[in-house]
């Protein structure tokens, strides 16, 4: 029973020694962190006071700089300027700080979590662009994007191609450097590749445009041959119709014309009068048809015998207004014929026209004209104008 009484005391005595043991380890532990606490607390202390001085320093060589261009001052001047220079950089700061806690204190739920979510994605952003993504990437996230790669932001590495490639040493700041200098070189590379394939696009364009431009004018040139076939055919008819209604003997005035300024058809036995003979015994009606048939010979003819058509025009014109001055007078009718073509022409044209040559109706031709452009108080514009007009249809004749 003493031994076991021995025994109870000595359990007590090391249980009571463990537990002393216990509290001296926690004590030293706490210490322990106490003094490493405090030893944060100075590191911070002494970075602040480092900035400090490096504020002030920055300020006296604003404040010097000042100072050089501005009259010398004295040292205590400089020191409360730099005093209220810091004040003011001081109090700018604190404001800044209210300014920034008033809106988080006054913003909703959802202006928070949108502020958070744009310094998130500012944050994100910044790291992609250390990571050396372009533009067209900067949207993709971990979880959107259109690979399907829950880890996109982060590095991969393929330990087994890097041993291959002898690369295997980099450490990962290298590897990122050399992962943004290859994308780099992609996508160089990939604008590159685009730039030719616009460029290969753009004269693809080019050659169909010159070939359907060549295709146009091919077109345009067949069109053209085709309708000078058919103004030809056109024109082959208009003389076959004259052939057959000369050989009928109905010819029409416009077919007699037709004949006699053709070199052709010399098989037909017409007998060739002055060209304007064959406009005896026409009425005015029968004169205004024969116009438009001359109209229709000098678009079907395309340019040939277009002086002698114009003459034939002035001619018959000319005698249109000569019958109908007759039938106004009342010295012809609508349906009456004429005798001659220069039954109506007065004896005082007659006088000053007959027997001219063409050159020498041309030099009168021109002294008219420079009369009527002269002008005067005297001068009788419509017995000239009308004289002129005349004057036309005898050198439309006598060409």
């Amino acid at each position: 029973s003493d031994s076991n009484d021995e025994r109870q005391k000595w359990k007590k005595k090391s249980k009571s020694r463990d537990q002393h043991h216990k509290s001296q380890r926690k004590h030293r532990s706490r210490s322990r962190g106490r003094s490493s606490d405090s030893s944060a607390e100075r590191d911070r202390r002494r970075a602040r006071s480092r900035d400090r001085r490096r504020r002030r320093a920055g300020s006296k060589s604003s404040v010097s700089s000042v100072s050089s261009a501005s009259p010398p001052r004295s040292r205590g001047q400089e020191e409360s300027v730099q005093q209220l220079s810091l004040q003011e950089r001081l109090r700018m700061k604190e404001e800044k700080k209210k300014q920034a806690a008033l809106m988080k204190a006054l913003e909703t739920p959802e202006e928070k979590r949108a502020r958070r979510l744009a310094k998130k994605e500012a944050k994100e952003r910044k790291k992609r662009e250390k990571m050396g993504w372009g533009e067209e990437y900067m949207g993709y996230t971990n979880t959107d994007n259109p690979f399907g790669d829950n880890n996109l932001l982060g590095t991969f590495i393929w330990s087994k191609a890097l041993e291959k490639k002898g690369i295997s040493h980099l450490d990962e700041k290298d590897l990122k450097e050399r992962n943004k200098r290859i994308q780099e070189d992609n996508r160089l590379e990939l604008q590159k590749v685009k730039q030719l394939r616009l460029e290969r696009e753009r004269e693809k364009a080019m050659r169909e445009q010159e070939l359907e431009m060549l295709q146009r004018e091919k077109e345009a040139e067949h069109f053209k041959t085709w309708e000078e076939q058919e103004d030809n055919f056109h024109l082959q008819q208009a003389k076959l119709r004259s052939k057959i209604r000369i050989r009928d003997g109905r010819a029409k005035p416009i077919d007699l014309l037709a004949k006699y300024i053709s070199a052709e058809d010399d098989d037909l036995a017409v007998e060739m009068h002055e060209p304007y003979t064959f406009l005896n015994g026409l009425t005015v009606s029968d004169m205004e048809d024969l116009v438009e048939d001359i109209q229709v010979y000098m678009e079907l003819e395309q340019g040939k015998n277009v002086d002698f058509w114009r003459d034939m025009t002035i001619i018959t014109e000319d005698e249109i207004a000569k019958l109908r001055k007759l039938e106004a007078s009342g010295k012809g009718g609508p349906g009456e014929r004429r005798d001659g073509v220069n039954a109506s022409v007065s004896s005082d044209v007659q006088s000053v026209f007959k027997g001219k040559t063409y050159n020498q109706l041309q030099v009168l031709y021109q002294g008219i004209e420079s009369k009527i452009r002269a002008g005067g108080p005297n001068l009788d514009i419509g017995y000239w104008e009308s004289l002129l007009q005349q004057l036309k249809a005898y050198m439309a004749r006598a060409r």
